[in-house]
């Protein structure tokens, strides 16, 4: 990879040449143009935001791609703990401590929802451990994984579902059933439901901006029955 920090944006534009609205983020690395177009000017503004705020926090720019580091984690990653774990290094700098706190909590409720039927599937609890404190933090902030842990850990990686699932409605909606739930398995205060759902609508809205994918319906505006 050909890093740069020589990182420039420009105003996003309405794309003309199309027959249905759309619009397109256009920025350069290293004096190379790249561009990306969405179907919203609200997609296309939460984009350039990230990739602002990536310059800002000093990342370096591939200048083929033309994206910032943390978000050529996010593409190549092929299953949901990968991109969340993406999605954790993105969010994570500008993060205050306590969203940092909710938004591992959030994706740590979801993710154990999002797997394979595989054999030696851990309990609830010790996923939400291993989770919330190892495979949840950032990369550098990641410590040994303690021996009691490593089968865990292993499960969850090979069992994590293919990123492509969360194009299905059907995926989504066990992750929105999973936030209605406490860890014993209690239903969770509204409040509760309210703030993990935010932050799994932010790791859907990412999936779209970077992959352009979307679940077939709209479940996050469907509530559970």
């Amino acid at each position: 990879m050909t890093a740069s920090y020589d990182v420039k944006f420009f105003e996003i534009t309405r794309n003309k040449s199309s027959k249905t609205p759309s619009y397109v983020v256009r920025w350069s690395v290293a004096r190379k143009r790249s561009s990306k177009t969405y179907r919203t000017k609200a997609l296309a503004e939460s984009f350039l935001s990230h990739l602002r705020q990536a310059a800002k926090r000093g990342e370096a720019f591939d200048v083929d791609s033309g994206l910032p580091t943390s978000m050529i984690k996010a593409k190549d990653a092929r299953s949901v703990l990968e991109f969340a774990q993406a999605f954790i290094e993105m969010k994570w700098p500008h993060a205050a401590a306590k969203s940092r706190d909710s938004m591992s909590d959030a994706l740590a409720t979801v993710l154990p929802a999002l797997t394979k039927d595989r054999a030696g599937r851990p309990d609830a609890r010790e996923l939400r451990t291993i989770l919330r404190k190892l495979l949840l933090l950032p990369e550098d902030k990641r410590s040994t994984v303690p021996q009691q842990h490593t089968a865990a850990v292993a499960w969850m990686k090979a069992a994590s579902l293919d990123l492509a699932n969360l194009e299905e409605a059907k995926t989504v909606r066990l992750a929105l059933h999973a936030l209605t739930l406490c860890l014993d398995g209690k239903a969770a205060a509204s409040t509760t439901i309210a703030r993990k759902r935010a932050f799994f609508h932010a790791l859907l809205e990412y999936a779209v901006e970077l992959c352009q994918r979307r679940p077939n319906s709209d479940p996050l505006t469907t509530s559970e029955s």
